[in-house]
Order: structure tokens, then C-alpha cells, then sequence
């Protein structure tokens, strides 16, 4: 199987300014379409899973090869599954995979720890401060073949694009795992039922 290998610093900022751009213009037309779905009556929906896919960021990471310290950005991708009990409050499974492998240094150890194609599964609250801006936080694990972490999952969505109860949405977290850190950013393109 071919190793895959993490993205570089370098490319980060073109996917941001793409990604900044896109925004602008998902804005524009999240506009024109709530415009157009004012007039209409909606009954409520409790159900909303969605896929994620993105980048994370991992400030602990080492260099496979050289052993030596340097910022890592892996891509991901994954699903979620949301249940609206009001239309403030929700409970989520949050799950997605890191599709590399790496090594974290430990601070308490000489070895370094290795993950590969990492599978992160959460459970958590999900509450909505204004229109459109969630914010989600609770816990779960991170699994792969080498060891198995408990994690911190702190996160929001704020939706760009709202089209026929179709939802894209920028998202940012940050998990705390027990050895390490990591920060992502991505889209989630979720459906409520």
C-alpha cells in the first residue's frame, strides 16, 4: 500500500484563500435563495447527518523520516448524524478519519507515538447561539491500530449555503487528545429530515 504523505506548510495558504473565496460567493448565494424560501412554510426537522471533509492540523507532529520536529497538516473525512430535540438544542456522533500516518511526540515517553488512518468517534451537545452558528462540545475516542486515545471534542458550524433543507457549512474544531492536539477546518454538507 502507498504511504501517503502530509501536506506541506506551503500549499496551506492557497487552500485557504480557495477556501475564503468560495465562502464569499456560497454567502452571496445563501442570500438570493433565503429570499426565496421566506414565503414558504417549513414544518420542523429532527434529523441531520452530513459528510465532512477538510484538513487538521497536528502542531506536535514529527517528521516520519527524520525524526524531527514539524507541523503536520493531514486530510480527513467524515460523517455526522444530528438529532434536533427544539430548534436550539441537539445531540451529535461527530466521526471522522485522518487518511495519513504520523508520528506525536509523548511527553512523558522516549517514543514517539505513531497513528495511522486514525478514526475519531464523539458524542456530543449541540446548541445554536444565532441563526445559522452552532456550537458543539463533548467526547469520545480516537482509534487506530497502534493505541486507542480519549478525546475532547469542542467545535462550530456556521452554515454559507441553504438551499431546500440542504446545508453547506464551514467547520472549525479542535480535539484534545491525552498525548497531543488537533485543529481542523473544513466544509460539512449536511440534509435535515
Amino acid at each position: 500500500m502507498k504511504k501517503q504523505k502530509a501536506i506541506p506548510l506551503k500549499r496551506f495558504p492557497l487552500f485557504i484563500f480557495l477556501f475564503l473565496s468560495f465562502s464569499v460567493l456560497a454567502q452571496e448565494a445563501a442570500n438570493t435563495a433565503g429570499e426565496q424560501n421566506s414565503n414558504e412554510t417549513e414544518t420542523f426537522k429532527h434529523h441531520k447527518p452530513a459528510i465532512f471533509t477538510g484538513y487538521s492540523w497536528v502542531p506536535q507532529g514529527r517528521n516520519e523520516n527524520t525524526g524531527e520536529k514539524e507541523t503536520i497538516f493531514v486530510p480527513s473525512i467524515g460523517f455526522s448524524y444530528e438529532y434536533w430535540f427544539s430548534e436550539k438544542w441537539a445531540i451529535g456522533t461527530y466521526n471522522d478519519v485522518e487518511i495519513v500516518k504520523y508520528e506525536v511526540e509523548r511527553d512523558d515517553e522516549d517514543i514517539d507515538l505513531k497513528r495511522e488512518n486514525a478514526l475519531s468517534l464523539s458524542l456530543a451537545a449541540v446548541y445554536e447561539v444565532l441563526p445559522k452558528w452552532t456550537l458543539i462540545a463533548g467526547g469520545g475516542l480516537d482509534i487506530d491500530k497502534n493505541e486507542t486515545l480519549p478525546i475532547l471534542h469542542l467545535a462550530t458550524e456556521y452554515v454559507i449555503l441553504e438551499k431546500n433543507a440542504t446545508e453547506l457549512s464551514v467547520s472549525l474544531s479542535y480535539n484534545n487528545k491525552e498525548y497531543y492536539d488537533t485543529f481542523s477546518i473544513g466544509l460539512v454538507l449536511g440534509k435535515k429530515l
